[in-house]
Parts: C-alpha cells; structure tokens; sequence
C-alpha cells in the first residue's frame, strides 16, 4: 500500500514538474511584457521582479504570485518603502487576461500537498 502511495506521489510530481515547464513555457513572455508596463507606468520598481525574472523557470513561480497579488487589486507592501496600488491591478486587467494564474496556484497547491504527504510516507516508514 505505502508502495502505491509513493509511486502516486512520484508520477503526481512529475505531471506537476512538466505542467509547471508547459505554463512556464507558454505564459514567461506574456508575464515579463505586464511586469515591464508596471514598470514603465510607475506602478512597480524594476528591482522587485529582475532578479526572480533573471532566475528563469525557478524564479517563474514567485512573478507568477507577486502577479496574482497585483491582479487582486489590494494595496501590496513592495520592498521597505514602496506600495503597489490596486490601480496597478485595474490597470494590468485592462489590458492581459490571466485567467491561468488562478489554474497556476491551484497546481502549486496541489505539488505542496504532494509534497507533505511525501514527507509523511518518508516519517512513518522503515
């Protein structure tokens, strides 16, 4: 039984790792040309998402939730003395759709289960 729950586990993590590639793939553009509007319309500082931009796949997720953030249209505390405005969200929703962001933090989710009930199989076995 533990055997198929960690095979289940294994293939569940995979499927995640390469829906994580395929929306990495398919959205990294679309992300990186929003991030720079804000940028160039004063609602963001270049320095809160470069270096995450810079990191690639591995940095994907983190501008992928300071979007999620954004697009919520709550005030956001940016570094020591920036503030993001909801109008930053208002403004992205204007102009991109992103309806794959909310498919993206379900994934997430789901990999984070994944991973405490992996941590839980190792815990309790031999």
């Amino acid at each position: 039984m533990r055997l198929i729950l960690l095979s289940f586990v294994f293939l569940g993590l995979f499927i995640s790792l390469v829906l994580y590639v395929y929306f990495y793939r398919k959205h990294s553009q679309e992300l990186k040309k929003a991030f720079h509007l804000l940028s160039s319309k004063q609602y963001l500082d270049i320095n809160d998402y470069l270096f995450y931009e810079q990191l690639g796949l591995p940095g994907f997720a983190h501008r992928v939730f300071l979007m999620r953030k954004i697009i919520a249209c709550k005030p956001i505390k940016s570094g020591n003395t920036m503030q993001i405005s909801p109008e930053a969200g208002e403004f992205i929703l204007s102009i991109y759709r992103l309806p794959w962001i909310t498919t993206f933090h379900k994934l997430t989710v789901f990999v984070v289960f994944l991973m405490l009930l992996l941590i839980v199989l190792v815990a309790t076995g031999r």
